[in-house]
């Protein structure tokens, strides 16, 4: 009997897909914001995503900030991420602006702490319609303020101050020096690095080096015992005494 040829089947191996939970950054406190269906995790190094603020603090008053992230790390099966952006939602800028007020628009490139270039959108609402030389002056003053607040920390740390409002509060009370403001706020904050985002590392210069403070020893004064000495009588001095005190003795005698 003629053997049948046997077929050769080809198996090709699919590995099995699991989801995998995205964490969002320690300044957010590591909650959950969101699932990917994935072969490996570290195929998702380097994805982005959008979250609501709102869905990061539980607060209903930050439902118009935007907050972007990218998947930097894995940690056994969830994804770490970090912060990239922060952006107003377009309705909130449209609510800020009214009739009779003046919007005062900015855009500059600042550096961080760490050395990374960020995108800095500003907006400023005052009360009233002002002049163009005050339009400028607020720019200006905003601008240094900025500068000067982000040089001071890292990009992770900045974006937490903003959310809290802390920056923007301080940056409403200068510029009411030179004329009042409805809303001054940060419109769209930007990391400038292409593809994969490094965490920054701040190490501070200044080293802080415990002195051991030496303790002086108690110092022992002796008090040498001053002692008195008695008058010496010299000997022939004695007997002057002695003699005049006979012959005054001896007087006494004859006058009896």
């Amino acid at each position: 009997m003629a053997k049948k040829d046997k077929k050769k089947v080809s198996k090709i191996k699919i590995k099995k897909k699991a989801w995998h939970k995205v964490i969002s950054p320690k300044i957010f406190g590591n909650k959950e914001v969101g699932e990917s269906y994935l072969q490996s995790p570290d195929q998702a190094i380097g994805r982005k995503l959008v979250s609501n603020l709102k869905d990061l603090t539980g607060n209903i008053k930050d439902q118009n900030v935007m907050i972007g992230m990218q998947i930097n790390k894995v940690d056994g099966s969830t994804l770490r991420t970090i912060v990239v952006s922060y952006q107003l939602t377009p309705a909130y800028v449209k609510r800020a602006v009214r009739k009779n007020t003046a919007k005062i628009e900015d855009y500059y490139i600042l550096k961080t702490k760490g050395g990374k270039n960020v995108i800095v959108k500003t907006l400023v609402v005052t009360i009233n319609k002002v002049q163009q030389s005050v339009r400028t002056a607020l720019r200006k003053e905003l601008q240094a303020f900025l500068q000067a607040e982000l040089e001071k920390t890292d990009f992770a740390t900045f974006v937490s101050l903003l959310v809290n409002r802390r920056i923007l509060n301080e940056a409403k009370r200068k510029l009411k020096k030179i004329f009042p403001s409805k809303e001054v706020s940060v419109r769209m904050l930007k990391l400038m690095d292409k593809g994969l985002v490094v965490e920054e590392i701040i190490v501070d210069d200044k080293s802080t080096v415990k002195k051991e403070e030496v303790k002086a020893e108690p110092k022992i004064e002796v008090k040498a015992e001053t002692k008195v000495e008695e008058p010496k009588v010299e000997a022939k001095e004695t007997e002057k005494v002695e003699e005049k005190v006979e012959k005054a003795e001896d007087t006494e005698k004859k006058e009896d």
